[in-house]
């Protein structure tokens, strides 16, 4: 039995975990297009905070672990580039070399997570604006803010990554405004309960901006919907994500 994954953050290494639980003469390989694997998601606010204080806190496992421990080849940056769901096989390409090769399995896993929705707004592709969904964009707001010391940071989307990295960079004496397109902050949760967090986020000195949208990102702030600026040193988007599914869609 030839077993393929396709991912090997959260889902993709449990798969793996779970295969070699289940058939202990099974050859496991996982492919993951990113350097890091298996790593702590919602600790990474508390990272760019201070508060958890080395990033190797958030990546305890690497492929020689899953090697040692379940007998699985993973190989980081390598990106599956296609399936052959008639032929069982898939094109992979190594990142760090540019080669593309074939590789065929009795059974596949698809687990590619998701991207973060960047929403169509004028100068959403400035340096100082960024996403937050892994380990590579925590290292880029960290080192932003390292280098740069902004003063003033517009974070768009009041869901729970959006709160958790309002916490934290308030924790590190950044003034905050949030901004969120709907009527109350966390969507998710009900409109009564969503006041008491609103209230008790503005306890903290945070600027909250709801029935809001962002038009436009410049160098040094947002403009508003309302046609209002905010100054923004750094924006981070944090409204939403959108599965990571073309790889399958493409297959059939």
């Amino acid at each position: 039995m030839r077993i393929i994954i396709i991912g090997a953050v959260a889902a993709g290494t449990s798969a793996a975990a779970k295969a070699r639980r289940n058939d202990e003469t099974a050859e496991i390989t996982v492919y993951e297009r990113d350097s890091y694997i298996s790593y702590s998601g919602c600790g990474m606010p508390y990272y760019i905070g201070g508060e958890v204080e080395s990033s190797a806190l958030l990546t305890p496992r690497n492929p020689a672990f899953f090697k040692s421990k379940y007998n699985v080849d993973i190989y980081v940056l390598h990106e599956v580039l296609s399936i052959n769901p008639v032929n069982k096989t898939v094109r992979v390409k190594n990142l760090a070399t540019g080669d593309i090769f074939t590789d065929s399995y009795d059974r596949l896993v698809i687990a590619t997570g998701a991207r973060a929705v960047v929403p169509p707004i004028t100068g959403a592709d400035n340096p100082h604006v960024f996403t937050l969904r892994n380990i590579g964009d925590m290292n880029r707001i960290k080192d932003y803010i390292k280098q740069s010391s902004p003063q003033n940071a517009v974070i768009i989307g009041t869901g729970f990554i959006g709160l958790e990295v309002c916490e934290n960079l308030v924790r590190l004496g950044i003034g905050v405004t949030l901004i969120e397109r709907l009527p109350q902050v966390t969507p998710g949760l009900d409109s009564d309960m969503a006041v008491y967090v609103k209230e008790h986020i503005e306890e903290h000195g945070v600027a909250v901006l709801t029935d809001t949208t962002v038009t436009e990102i410049t160098d040094r702030a947002v403009i508003l919907s309302d046609g209002n600026t905010v100054k923004a040193d750094i924006v981070l988007i944090t409204a939403g994500i959108r599965p990571n599914s073309e790889i399958a869609a493409d297959a059939g």
